[in-house]
């Protein structure tokens, strides 16, 4: 399969997993972070439960980033969407915890379970720490980005992939976030980012910075593989969220900006 095959048979499979009719039409339906789904595919593929194992983690970053919206977006006027939203992450908790336990996998309900529990120990040291810059803000969300890819690489004994996975990880972070930005879309991350790093105040800030860590990050990718060409878990030039196209039309229209 292509890797947009593979996001589709994913996509399908854990959309039609969670399928509740009352929360579809109260709740927007959950992200499902493309990026990760791939990975843990390409980790776990040659394990005979794989897909499996890439549902059930699938399942349960889908349930923390979903509980993840009442601690920045809770209003008092909008108790019951959030009352729901709860609902929904704790819903998708027990399914993930429904499937493993159906199949007796109870290594990686262990595995994943001690993942939890770091990534929300990790949570509650950065969500209320203010850095300076971005820089060091994005240090410290990396272990939160890949906390439960890092306990599935653990789990298939494939950690020696782990510097180019999680710094592979954060360049798709931000090529996303990039774009939602451009496109008037304030994420949890944007505004994580906004709340909690001095340096940045507003829109346009956020995006310069964005775009310098990328930047720094691709580098940093050009030397991990120059250093581990054998080693890839996959190409660095995925492109999912179809970044760099978008790029340079931003830039074209600016420079139509500036010379008129």
């Amino acid at each position: 399969m292509t890797y947009i095959d593979t996001i589709n048979y994913y996509t399908n499979l854990i959309t039609q997993t969670i399928n509740q009719s009352f929360l579809n039409k109260h709740l927007d339906e959950p992200e499902i972070e493309v990026h990760k789904l791939i990975t843990l595919h390409e980790l776990v593929q040659d394990k005979p439960n794989y897909e499996e194992l890439v549902q059930t983690t699938m399942l349960v970053q889908i349930a923390l980033n979903t509980h993840d919206k009442i601690s920045v977006d809770f209003e008092e006027e909008n108790i019951r969407e959030q009352q729901l939203t709860v609902l929904a992450g704790d819903y998708y908790s027990g399914i993930y915890y429904h499937l493993l336990a159906n199949h007796n996998n109870l290594p990686f309900i262990r595995l994943l379970a001690d993942g939890i529990n770091e990534m929300t120990q990790a949570k509650i040291a950065f969500y209320y720490t203010y850095f300076n810059d971005l820089d060091n803000f994005l240090a410290e969300y990396k272990e939160i980005e890949s906390k439960l890819i890092e306990k599935v690489a653990e789990f298939v004994n494939k950690t020696e992939q782990l510097p180019y996975i999680t710094t592979w990880l954060m360049a798709k972070r931000l090529e996303f976030e990039l774009i939602q930005l451009r496109n008037d879309k304030r994420t949890f991350f944007h505004k994580l980012i906004i709340g909690n790093v001095q340096s940045i105040h507003k829109n346009e800030q956020l995006e310069k910075e964005m775009r310098q860590q990328l930047m720094k990050i691709n580098h940093d990718l050009d030397k991990i593989i120059a250093d581990n060409k054998k080693n890839l878990t996959f190409p660095k030039d995925l492109n999912f969220f179809n970044y760099y196209t978008l790029q340079k039309k931003w830039n074209m229209v600016l420079e139509e900006g500036l010379s008129q």
